[in-house]
């Protein structure tokens, strides 16, 4: 009979032992999940955005404006950088492929594509991701036809660009992007005509992570 009074005790305060725990017996019991880093190593995505670039008039170059939609496939390139820093975060490539019809300005369209390099800025459970990114690629337009300007002097011509962005996550899938930056179109002196132009414009569109 003792015994089985000293077991029924023992049961009793092992039951009761959660409700007297004390604050830091609840804190382990309730410990935060761990967020993962919204983009790792080896992470892959696609976008797909549209955008609007104006030339502002200047002295020499008329004005040449033109909006359409790009389409991009991405992937994270390395681990994290500079963690416990402001800047941590990471690299990524994307390949970039476009298509812009002229708004005002000679021409009608802009074809083509290019490579991006991003470093994206986050703390581990960031939702919004600055990004800043350049790159260069090449397009084909038919402004070149025009032979009363002279910024667009090839049917082939080089671009260059750099855009500062934001990555707005919706879930861990989706996300809303956000970018403004410029861009500079030119044949790098291969056709009789190369003034060039300078575009500043931004884009917004959707990511989604597979």
């Amino acid at each position: 009979m003792p015994m089985r009074r000293i077991l029924a005790l023992l049961f009793l305060l092992s039951a009761a032992a959660p409700v007297f725990a004390g604050d830091n017996d609840l804190k382990f019991v309730n410990a935060p999940v761990v967020v993962q880093d919204p983009l790792s190593k080896g992470t892959t995505e696609v976008e797909v955005l549209g955008s609007y670039f104006l030339s502002p008039l200047a002295a020499h170059r008329p004005v040449f404006n033109y909006a359409g939609g790009d389409f991009r496939l991405g992937i994270v390139l390395t681990p994290i950088l500079m963690d416990h820093t402001p800047l941590r975060g990471d690299f990524e490539f994307l390949v970039d492929g476009f298509t812009d019809g002229v708004t005002r300005g000679f021409g009608n369209y802009l074809t083509g594509g290019s490579l991006l390099f991003r470093y994206n800025v986050f703390k581990p459970g960031s939702r919004i991701i600055p990004y800043f990114q350049i790159g260069g690629g090449g397009l084909h337009s038919d402004a070149a036809e025009d032979p009363d300007q002279k910024s667009i002097g090839g049917n082939f011509e080089f671009l260059l660009q750099a855009e500062f962005g934001a990555r707005i996550l919706i879930n861990d899938r989706w996300s809303v992007l956000i970018e403004g930056g410029y861009q500079h179109i030119s044949n790098a002196d291969t056709a009789s005509r190369n003034v060039g132009v300078n575009a500043f414009g931004g884009s917004v569109g959707l990511g989604w992570i597979y």
